[in-house]
């Protein structure tokens, strides 16, 4: 083929993508009008385990929209729990004497198995209105409660308001970033000085959906929150979900959750161990010159004292859950 056939074959071509394009384009800004009042979407998982480990973790989420021409809210609600029991153990029977600093010989037993207890709670809840502006500006305004036991988090609520913008506002794509004013009462396990309880903040959110195909959706929330008398003290939430329809009002929905926390809550009475050897010089025992020899790992621990630490930062939380829409 020659160089003037392939040059008319190229402009064919980018013509035809432009087409194409131009096309594509055409139908994703066609907007349907918005689906107008109630909405809501349930997500649920349950695992249940028993035999030889016993276990019980919940999941629930609940989403409740009401949609105006001109106006939206929005009420979440977000539970994680699991209860884990302890490791099996044998308890000798009550009513045996034994000398001190001795062990019953070949004692009746019997094999325990404890009942599960609370390993890991997290809840959060959120409102939020907003309304428009205009066609691309909108101002808002909500609060949010939440708890995480492991995080050190015993309740934390934050009223914000502010304005936000529609990047994109489109049936399949959707891509808003809102801007505000916050103020938040924060109650920790263990009181922190080096951290406020109140304060006025900074937040930055990000909202964006897409419809990948006929069934798939992506979404993805970020929510950022400063402390404005203290930038160090910030906190971020990011939840990326990717929902696969199965038949009408079921869906299922992977799930992974960030909660990131810049300055943690405290930690305090953390025991200091160390596991030692006992190192005799001489080699006469009880002469006195005796002394240990710290390992990385062993039978023998000191515990030489306790000191406070930081919880992590970062807590991840992944799900795969079935979604009921109605």
């Amino acid at each position: 083929m020659s160089r003037r056939q392939l040059a008319v074959v190229a402009r064919c071509l980018v013509a035809w993508i432009g087409i194409a394009h131009e096309d594509v384009w055409a139908q994703d800004k066609a907007k349907d009008p918005p689906k107008l009042g109630w909405s809501n979407s349930t997500d649920l998982s349950l695992v249940l385990t028993a035999g030889n480990s016993s276990a019980q973790t919940l999941g629930f989420s609940d989403e409740l929209r009401h949609v105006w021409k001109n106006a939206r809210f929005e009420f979440d609600a977000d539970v994680v729990r699991s209860d884990k029991s302890d490791d099996r153990y044998f308890m000798v029977d009550p009513g045996l004497e034994f000398p001190v600093g001795g062990a019953p010989a070949d004692p009746p037993t019997s094999l325990i198995t404890p009942e599960p207890t609370l390993d890991v709670a997290t809840y959060r809840i959120r409102v939020r209105f907003e309304r428009n502006i205009t066609q691309r500006l909108f101002w808002n305004a909500g609060a949010s409660w939440d708890r995480n036991d492991d995080a050190g988090i015993l309740n934390r609520y934050i009223a914000h308001a502010g304005l936000g913008h529609k990047w994109v506002d489109r049936e399949r794509r959707r891509f808003t970033t809102t801007y505000g004013l916050s103020y938040t009462d924060r109650e920790e396990e263990e009181p922190d000085p080096e951290k406020d309880r109140l304060f006025a903040g900074a937040r930055l959110g990000v909202d964006s959906m897409e419809r990948l195909n006929a069934v798939a959706t992506f979404n993805n929330t970020f929510a950022a929150n400063t402390n404005l008398s203290d930038l160090v003290d910030y906190s971020i939430s990011t939840t990326s979900a990717l929902t696969v329809s199965v038949v009408n009002h079921l869906s299922l929905k992977v799930s992974l959750q960030w909660m990131y926390e810049n300055e943690p809550a405290l930690e305090s009475d953390l025991e200091v161990v160390a596991f030692v050897e006992v190192i005799n010089p001489d080699g006469i025992p009880g002469s006195g010159d005796e002394l240990f020899r710290t390992l990385p790992s062993g039978d023998l621990k000191v515990v030489l004292g306790e000191e406070d630490a930081r919880k992590d930062r970062l807590d991840t939380v992944f799900r795969t859950t079935l979604v009921i829409k109605f």
